[in-house]
């Protein structure tokens, strides 16, 4: 089994909810830290998200120019 990074508590697989930049992904599989929380993704789905954060932030900022 694989421990945390942070704390050395053990780590299992989840699916989870992500927050970045605003932009809240869902569903998303992560191995988690049984004792800190501590998330830790696949390169591929890191790269997801961080794809998925850049194109709602590029729409916010398109649809919302003229409301702020």
């Amino acid at each position: 089994m694989k421990t945390c990074y942070l704390c050395g508590g053990d780590i299992e697989q989840r699916v989870v909810e992500v927050e970045v930049e605003g932009v809240v992904v869902k569903n998303v599989p992560a191995e988690v830290c049984t004792q800190c929380g501590e998330k830790y993704f696949k390169t591929k789905i890191a790269t997801f998200i961080q794809k998925v954060t850049s194109y709602i932030n590029e729409r916010k900022k398109e649809y919302f120019a003229d409301v702020f």
